[in-house]
């Protein structure tokens, strides 16, 4: 007789055939992929793993056209199921062919019953050989010789649970996901699909609330008063009963009372001690939060180690709901082993020397005992046997976990003061560890002692200092992986097993992510969730989830047949998608709006600034005609404004408009242009926005001197137009210095030319320090026509708007400008260029 088994995966079904076969296995290929070969209790056995479900649900080929197919249609399609590991559905076949009998050995749990009806329906396609079933909640010799002695009859409820589970999170997902990106793609162009998921968004729906609550916040003031307290044994703080106080004129009231305080007396005195039990076992949940909080692990990660760590015969199944252990629980056998590991010796004799009762939690699945080890191992082994991150910190968390269950309460004395200062009411507390108990086996949770000194009622203790403390209250803290589990356990969003992928695939979706142990919802999550709380708040809600996860569990339970339960859930469905249609105009405006305001954001080199006319963001719009600022708001906004025809364009985000324009463009090389007002030379607020950098007062009048370049001639002129003017050197790079000449006050620069050394020196020809430069540097630096110029050479200027720039007029006259411009001192300059020059020059 020959016995067909399959396992979940390859690795249960070699440590399965391992254990039946007493170590004289035959591995054997079978298209392709790896089986087991060996003989127990006189028949043949053929064990194969598959790798996780091997078939899965779609929608008929001709529904999967997105832009041909209305998203809603899909909810009232059948999808079908298909095989999508050929190569498994093939070696499925190729052994159920030989088989006088098959058992399914997958991991008991609803997936798992699944999983193997996969291969149950594909068998009985070639066989009519009966099929049995081996549960197992560990892949230790006792338990798998026990499940594969008495096999049951699959469980057919379990697995159409599953089979529910998937075919409604397909119809949600498939129908909203394209209904929602499809939409907003009418109105934003973004390649994105805004995934939407029956389990993923109310996961991601919990952070965006948080997110939000926190985004609202606004702290408040309060005070504080608390006093330095002196006595035989030692300082201690009290803090006054009122707490925090909000009334800031209270808080000065009553600190005002207490001022110049020397002394306080104790009032009353109270000593408790109090009791800490263990914790309760581990079920799924717990261990993927506990794993989360004390090793900084994701779920995602912990489950996949615990997998590995069961697959490997360490530790028991790690997908249970149960959190307590069965009566009959065979502790000692366990614990005995314990006590020979060096590392959990100490624990383990501590428990073997009196009654071992475990501190159970009130859940029991009647499917798997806790997470808990059934091999002892130290570090070493568990990391040479599982070559993967984390394994040797999760074993070790699940070992003093169940040790710590084991173990008896820890004792704290806490002790409370009530003091009293001038009339004034003071609280303190204390709290020492008397005896650790189940805290000695696990370092995980942090309790600290808060010694206070020895005093009695009645007793005077010093006032050493008192402080009225101002403080701003804090806004919420972020979720922590470990709060968003628990509030996905208390809300029914998914299961044990799936739980850590609905957060996953949030992450992958890019809607939130994780930063240590807390999770921060990322823009386009926020974007979403916002679009779907203001239009259609049902879908991040948990509600709806929570009902389709009781139809689900009704089916397990043989309450209500799949059929049913798929169209009560399609009903569910029905219903929130309607509201999504109801709403779809505001729904795509919010979302879309703020995805054109993301990708203008990112877009540095166009970003203008937020409009005024409706908030959304302003940025510069090329087109095959010209360019424009626009408003990402359009068409509901129409908010514009003009932009020069020509040259490169470059937003200083250092200058700010002072008549109010949404942002200062930098044309070319040229001039400056005020969004929504116009070019800034025009502007008679242009010396305010842009005021010269000068070089000293002018020796003509009030004014002052600054650097004027043209692009073949430089010189000094004075800002208020007098027609003073002065010589520079007329090459080699010029820079003007912060340092000013001892002599005369003007500003010092520094010249380099050629190979020539750096030369600092004043420019001034009426300061001696000046003349000496003027006289070493020879005619050949002084502009031609001046060379026997005074000190004090001066030419009238027409008045002109000071800011115009050469290139601001015809080629022509800019040329002529350009030719002037050589003779600063032969009176011929006709127009100076705008304020504001860099302060080097070549």
């Amino acid at each position: 007789m020959t016995v067909v088994a399959f396992a979940e995966k390859n690795k249960a079904a070699a440590q399965i055939a391992k254990i039946l076969g007493d170590g004289e296995v035959d591995k054997i290929s079978v298209e392709g992929l790896p089986a087991y070969e060996f003989k127990w209790k006189g028949e043949e056995w053929l064990v194969m793993g598959l790798s996780g479900h091997i078939m899965n649900y779609d929608f008929p080929e001709q529904y999967n056209k997105w832009s041909e197919v209305n998203p809603g249609t899909l909810l009232g399609i059948d999808p079908e199921k298909f095989v999508t590991r050929k190569e498994y559905g093939a070696a499925i076949k190729n052994l159920a062919k030989r088989a006088d009998k098959i058992i399914l050995a997958c991991d008991y749990d609803r997936e798992g019953e699944n999983i193997g009806f996969e291969a149950k329906t594909l068998a009985e396609e070639v066989t009519n050989a009966p099929v049995a079933r081996a549960r197992f909640s560990a892949l230790s010799p006792k338990e798998v010789r026990k499940a594969f002695e008495s096999p049951v009859d699959p469980d057919h409820n379990l697995a159409m649970a599953a089979e529910t589970r998937q075919i409604l999170d397909l119809k949600m997902g498939a129908a909203f996901t394209r209904f929602v990106t499809l939409s907003v793609r009418e109105k934003a162009r973004t390649k994105d699909i805004l995934s939407i998921g029956p389990c993923q968004t109310p996961t991601c729906g919990f952070v965006y609330e948080r997110e939000k609550a926190i985004r609202a916040f606004k702290a408040k003031d309060f005070w504080k008063i608390t006093a330095i307290f002196g006595a035989k044994g030692g300082d201690f703080e009290g803090t006054h009963r009122a707490g925090n106080i909000h009334d800031k004129e209270k808080a000065a009231e009553i600190f005002k009372r207490l001022k110049g305080a020397k002394e306080g007396f104790v009032v009353k005195k109270t000593v408790k001690e109090a009791k800490t039990s263990p914790p309760n076992p581990l079920n799924t949940t717990e261990f993927l939060k506990r794993a989360s909080k004390f090793l900084g692990i994701s779920p995602e990660v912990a489950l996949e180690v615990a997998e590995q760590l069961y697959l490997a015969g360490f530790t028991s199944y790690p997908r249970t709901e149960t959190n307590k252990y069965a009566d009959d629980f065979d502790f000692k056998t366990l614990l005995s082993d314990f006590a020979r590991q060096k590392e959990y010796k100490p624990f383990a004799e501590s428990i073997l020397s009196a009654p071992i009762v475990p501190k159970n939690g009130d859940k029991d699945a009647h499917d798997h005992p806790p997470i808990h080890p059934i091999r002892v191992a130290g570090r070493g082994e568990i990391s040479a046997a599982i070559n993967i991150p984390h394994a040797a910190e999760v074993y070790d968390l699940i070992a003093r976990h169940f040790l710590a269950n084991l173990m008896p309460a820890a004792v704290f004395e806490k002790t409370h003061l009530h003091l009293q200062v001038r009339e004034e009411p003071f609280d303190s507390s204390g709290t020492v560890l008397k005896d650790a108990g189940w805290l000695e086996a696990y370092p995980f949770e942090n309790k600290k002692d808060k010694f206070l000194p020895f005093v009695e009622e009645k007793e005077k203790v010093d006032v050493k200092k008192l402080s009225n403390t101002k403080s701003k209250t804090s806004p919420p803290k972020k979720l922590t992986e470990a709060e968003l589990l628990t509030l996905m356990d208390k809300h029914g969003i998914g299961t044990k097993a799936t739980a850590p992928t609905h957060i996953e695939t949030n992450k992958k979706r890019g809607y939130f992510e994780t930063k240590g142990k807390t999770v921060s919802i990322l823009d386009t999550g926020f974007t979403l969730m916002d679009g779907l709380s203001l239009t259609v708040p049902i879908l991040i809600r948990p509600d709806i989830r929570a009902k389709i996860e009781a139809l689900i569990q009704e089916v397990e339970d043989g309450k209500k047949e799949f059929e049913a339960a798929l169209d009560e859930g399609t009903i569910l469905i029905k219903e929130m998608y309607a509201q999504l249609e109801a709403n779809k105009k505001e729904l795509t405006a919010n979302i879309a709006g703020t995805i054109k305001d993301e990708a203008a954001l990112e877009d540095k080199k166009n970003y203008i600034g937020t409009c005024k006319a409706c908030g959304h963001v302003l940025r510069i719009v090329q087109t095959d005609t010209g360019r424009f600022v626009g408003c990402t708001g359009y068409p509901d906004c129409r908010n514009s404004f003009p932009l020069p025809k020509t040259g490169a364009l470059t937003v200083l985000r250092s200058k700010e408009c002072k008549k109010g324009g949404a942002a200062v463009l930098k044309v070319g090389n040229k001039y400056n242009w005020a969004v929504g007002i116009g070019p800034c030379f025009k502007c008679e607020l242009e010396k305010e926005c842009y005021p010269p950098e000068t070089v000293g007062p002018c020796p003509q009048c009030d004014g002052s001197m600054f650097l004027i370049s043209f692009k073949e001639s430089r010189f000094l002129g004075c800002t208020k137009r007098c027609g003073y003017t002065h010589s520079v050197p007329k090459t080699g790079k010029l820079t003007l210095l912060d340092k000013s000449c001892e002599t005369c006050g003007w500003k010092l620069f520094r010249l380099k030319e050629d190979e020539n050394p750096e030369l600092e020196f004043c420019v001034n020809r009426r300061c001696p320090e000046g003349r000496k430069y003027w006289k070493q540097a020879g005619s050949r630096t002084v502009p031609r026509g001046q060379a026997k110029a005074s000190a004090a050479s001066s030419v009238p200027a027409p008045k002109v708007r000071a800011g115009r720039t050469p290139e601001a007029k015809s080629a022509p006259e800019a040329r002529s400008t350009s030719r002037k411009a050589e003779s600063p001192g032969s009176g011929k300059v006709s127009k100076f260029p705008a304020a504001g020059r860099r302060k080097e020059s070549k």
